[in-house]
């Protein structure tokens, strides 16, 4: 596959990347003794450490990836040969999607055996969540990557995403602390119905409302994308 050939470049390029590799190795890392102190149990680390993963090793890692690439004209001369759009959108993509999916299994594993926490009897919500989360996060990560100017500012244009999700989407504040009004507000997030599907594959909770929310914000990304997406520099 041609994307997998571009994903193999970017991934050598992946490790020579400090900041990337700070936020996708070390940040979680940090994560868990915190969310640790506050007395979660096993399945709300698990969820948690998740999240924060597809916030920073995804999200955040493929802002700058896109931005960097097409500020160095990578972009532009990719599109000049064989590859088409979604393949060399995938490419770029694959390291940091690889690294958060190998982390998320990590951890899993890791609380796992620290908490004894129990299997989850549903796991295919668990998959549906981060499937579903990752699909979302890279088509926001293309779509913010427009409106990034230099790698530098992405620490910037990433912001409301990573601010909203951290705190609008039960990561760090539970909805259910929260007025009803509200809360029924923030479950329309990116971040909440990844959360939700993940709770489900331990609990029985809804499960339409969070599928049919992430539907929509594929639907929305990919249109964003499409719309958006900056291919040559922006000087």
């Amino acid at each position: 596959m041609r994307a997998v050939a571009v994903g193999k470049a970017e991934l050598k390029l992946f490790w020579r990347n400090r900041t990337a590799l700070f936020n996708s190795l070390v940040l979680p890392l940090l994560l868990v003794p915190l969310l640790i102190s506050v007395d979660l149990d096993g399945r709300a680390l698990v969820v948690g450490v998740i999240g924060f993963v597809l916030l920073m090793a995804v999200y955040y890692n493929l802002v700058t990836t896109f931005v960097a690439r097409r500020e160095e004209l990578v972009l532009k001369r990719l599109r000049v040969g064989e590859l088409t759009d979604p393949e060399i959108l995938l490419g770029a993509s694959l390291p940091s999607v690889v690294v958060g999916l190998g982390q998320t299994a990590l951890f899993a594993v890791i609380i796992g055996a620290m908490t004894d926490v129990a299997l989850p009897a549903r796991p295919w919500f668990l998959l549906a969540g981060v499937a579903g989360g990752v699909v979302v996060f890279v088509l926001l990560a293309a779509a913010s990557s427009a409106f990034t100017r230099t790698v530098e500012m992405a620490q910037v244009t990433s912001l409301p995403v990573l601010m909203a999700c951290m705190l609008g989407s039960g990561l760090v504040i539970p909805l259910s602390a929260l007025p009803e009004q509200v809360a029924s507000v923030l479950e329309f997030l990116p971040l909440t119905p990844v959360l939700d599907l993940l709770r489900a594959g331990w609990e029985d909770g809804p499960v339409l409302r969070p599928m049919l929310v992430l539907a929509v914000w594929t639907g929305l990304g990919t249109y964003a994308v499409r719309r958006w997406f900056r291919w040559d520099p922006r000087r």
